[in-house]
Order: C-alpha cells, then sequence, then structure tokens
C-alpha cells in the first residue's frame, strides 16, 4: 500500500519503518476494538498521507514530478499473467507508467482510496474504517479520483 502510494521503493521502506515505530511506541493505545491488521494499516496508511501532504505543502503543488515510477514487481496484481509479443509488451509498460504517473498527481486522499480499491481490492466499508470516514465519502472520493483519472488518460484508453 505505501509504495503504490508513494511510487518510490526508498520511502516506501522509510514510511513503512517510521509506521511500525509509531505502532510500537503506540501499543498501548491499541484498544482492540478492531483487528490489529486494521489498526497497524491505519497507522500505516496516516504516516504515508502525512507524508505525501508534506511533500505537497514543499513543493506547492499536487503534481510532483519528483516520484520515480518504477518497473511493477513480478507477481503484482497489476501485472500480466500471460506473455505478450514484445511490441505489447512496450505499449503496456507505457500504459502502465502512464497510469501510475496520473495516480500520482492525485491528491493524497483520492490516491489512498484508489489504491485501497483497485490494487488492494479492500471493499468500500474497509476503506471507510482505514480512512476513518463514512463510506459515502469514500465512494465520493473514489468517484472524484476515477473522474480525475478518466480526463488524465482519456488519451490512452481512446486509443486501446
Amino acid at each position: 500500500m505505501i509504495y503504490n502510494m508513494v511510487r518510490n521503493e526508498q520511502d516506501a521502506w522509510d514510511l513503512a519503518q517510521d509506521g511500525f515505530v509509531k505502532a510500537w511506541k503506540n501499543i498501548g493505545r491499541f484498544r482492540g476494538q478492531s483487528s490489529f491488521f486494521t489498526w497497524l494499516y491505519r497507522i500505516l496508511m496516516n504516516v504515508t498521507i502525512d507524508s505525501l501532504r508534506k511533500k505537497q505543502i514543499e513543493s506547492g503543488t499536487e503534481f510532483d514530478d519528483a516520484i520515480g515510477l518504477h518497473n511493477i514487481a513480478p507477481g503484482a496484481t497489476t501485472a500480466p499473467q500471460v506473455e505478450l509479443q514484445p511490441a505489447a509488451q512496450i505499449s503496456d509498460k507505457e500504459i502502465r507508467s502512464r497510469i501510475d504517473a496520473a495516480i500520482a498527481r492525485l491528491s493524497p486522499e483520492h490516491r489512498a482510496a484508489i489504491v485501497m480499491r483497485e490494487l488492494d481490492g479492500l471493499e468500500y466499508t474497509e476503506i471507510a474504517e482505514q480512512m476513518e470516514c463514512s463510506v459515502g465519502t469514500v465512494m465520493s472520493r473514489l468517484f472524484y479520483a476515477r473522474k480525475k483519472l478518466q480526463t488524465m488518460l482519456k488519451d490512452v484508453y481512446e486509443n486501446i
């Protein structure tokens, strides 16, 4: 989840470490009202969103060109399962990098909602729990994130 949000492996490792340290320091606050996974996931998400907001404030914009794009790890849920022809592989990599760049341009809240729903496969109720908001807010964020992505990627899907 962190890597899909920040699109930089080193930053993802740093944020994961920060999140685990924060969880360790606050383990006494875990009340058991939710699963430990949910509690930890929420901490990691908050650390990631806080970092993205800080970068956004420092750069003065939502569009951060400093976020690098990397190849998708083999076996990732977004990686193709069938071997494609070389021309198709190149085209798919170009499309994937355009999609990654578009997701990176979303606000942290919209990016988190898209990542949790489309990449992590979480249900709306699980996303609402993680983001500490209502299901309606999750639906709204997903709607607007998808609309923004649709606008940014219009030329990609029209040429497929």
